[in-house]
């Protein structure tokens, strides 16, 4: 397959692409760190095949989607930052949601017109969102058919799904995955700033540590990606999460016990609020999310449950 992904040059999208070029598809990749020359560039011997697009508009990038038998779009500022300082100190001013919201609707628009004006469309678009789209709630099982939550993250992520909702209108099977709060690995994501204070035997759960969290590992996102691309009766939103959401004392106490280090100091939610302001929902929303939808059509998962995605990451796998 011939498979088009926007904004495949980040931290989901790289590990994503490892697998694709691995699994024998040609990968394209929208990106600002492309090469602008699109003849030269698609002529080329490379897999992946890196092209320019500035995330907004519409360009001579359009030309691929023709080519393409899926797109994937993971295009949009990151939500929490890039790394652990970015994490601490960019706070969500009304500047800053602004950038997040513009980054995911212009994007989802502009390969929306792209689609529109191909002359052959793509079998398949994968649309990414987040467990932000259900809010905060302490206890309650969010599957696919729960309800939207009403605060920022919410409704950015309806809003950014609802950027390429036309699709469905066209004949296209469009996928929606609806990605875990905490997605599993040391090369980015939030794992390694919640590691942090373990460095340091400093560690324990986030708040109260009785909200829940969504979490899977990268490489079972990844590959859940790759699994509804190729399955033909996969349509609609999907929570990409692992089976076996934990609450922040039980992550706590896993990776204590993985790394063999202190896991009783518990850092208050009010340092969190301080510190980071409305952007602490990130940490301490309670998000007890559900893949009812992705284990209905038979995925399975390598890292189930989180002490077997922490022993892989950080100690011996077993």
């Amino acid at each position: 397959m011939k498979i088009t992904i926007a904004g495949g040059s980040g931290f989901i999208g790289t590990a994503l692409t490892n697998l694709l070029v691995k699994n024998g598809h040609q990968v394209i990749i929208l990106s600002r760190r492309g090469s602008q020359d699109i003849q030269n560039t698609l002529n080329s011997q490379q897999n992946p095949v890196f092209l320019y697009w500035d995330g907004e508009n519409v360009g001579e990038w359009a030309q691929v989607i023709h080519q393409s038998d899926a797109v994937i779009n993971l295009a949009g500022e990151n939500i929490g930052g890039k790394n652990i300082f970015e994490v601490a100190t960019k706070r969500w001013t009304q500047e800053r949601k602004e950038a997040l919201r513009k980054s995911r609707i212009a994007s989802g628009q502009a390969l929306l017109k792209a689609i529109k004006d191909s002359p052959t469309k793509p079998n398949v678009f994968v649309q990414a969102s987040a467990v932000g789209y259900y809010g905060s709630h302490p206890n309650r099982e969010m599957d696919e058919d729960a309800a939207p939550g009403d605060d920022f993250l919410a409704k950015l992520c309806v809003e950014w799904e609802q950027s390429t909702a036309e699709l469905d209108q066209m004949g296209i099977r469009r996928v929606v995955a609806r990605i875990a709060g905490v997605v599993m690995s040391l090369q980015g994501g939030s794992l390694p700033f919640i590691l942090l204070p373990y460095r340091f035997f400093l560690g324990g759960p986030l708040g109260s540590g009785c909200q829940w969290v969504s979490w899977i590992h990268l490489q079972d996102l990844v590959r859940a990606i790759d699994f509804l691309i190729h399955h033909a009766h996969a349509k609609g939103p999907f929570n990409l999460c692992a089976p076996n959401p934990v609450t922040s004392q039980q992550l706590s106490k896993a990776i204590g016990e993985t790394i063999r280090r202190p896991s009783a100091f518990p850092t208050p939610e009010f340092f969190f609020r301080l510190a980071f302001g409305e952007k602490a929902d990130l940490l301490l929303a309670s998000q007890k999310q559900i893949p009812k939808r992705l284990l209905a059509l038979g995925f399975e998962y390598e890292y189930p449950t989180v002490e077997s995605a922490l022993q892989n990451l950080l100690g011996n796998p077993r």
